[in-house]
């Protein structure tokens, strides 16, 4: 290892191997972050395989009517990811439904269903209640909702 600069550069050895080893780690960075933000989006076929599980459950199993969205079911899928890895992972939100045996039930459906259909590992978590919170605007007749902080009665994996 020299002691002097590089003639042509200016620098020692052990700052340029620092900017390269900068650049390296900057590059991996960025191509993990477009990697995750890619593995994030969510396309019509990701909704399909969600809107699947949906139906599979309540075909075969008695749910009760959701709170936030009248007139349909207690049953709402969404698609995470799991870190650091980026896999992805289905997740199944079942609300209403608190006997052990009902809720063993819908698993068993999930199972089966994830049997012939090879969709991966889902996550499944039981509600007593939604925590749905209304909101309205009398000056300009607006209203909606936002999910308040809920916690499950239970949580599985399906793998």
């Amino acid at each position: 290892m020299a002691l002097y600069p590089d003639i042509l550069t200016g620098e020692t050895p052990k700052t340029s191997k620092l900017k390269a080893w900068s650049w390296g780690a900057g590059i991996l960075l960025l191509a993990y972050f477009y990697a995750y933000f890619n593995a994030m989006t969510t396309g019509d076929v990701d909704l399909a395989e969600c809107h699947a599980l949906e139906f599979a459950v309540t075909a075969k199993n008695t749910i009760p009517l959701s709170v936030s969205t009248p007139g349909s079911p207690g049953v709402f899928c969404d698609r995470a990811i799991q870190l650091p890895f980026l896999k992805h992972y289905e997740k199944v939100y079942v609300y209403g439904v608190t006997d052990a045996g009902a809720q063993d039930a819908i698993l068993t459906t999930l199972r089966d269903f994830n049997s012939v259909h090879h969709q991966g590992r889902i996550l499944v978590a039981f509600f007593a209640k939604e925590n749905w919170q209304t909101w309205s605007d009398p000056a300009t007749g607006r209203s909606g909702g936002r999910r308040g902080p809920e916690t499950p009665a239970r949580s599985l994996w399906i793998k």
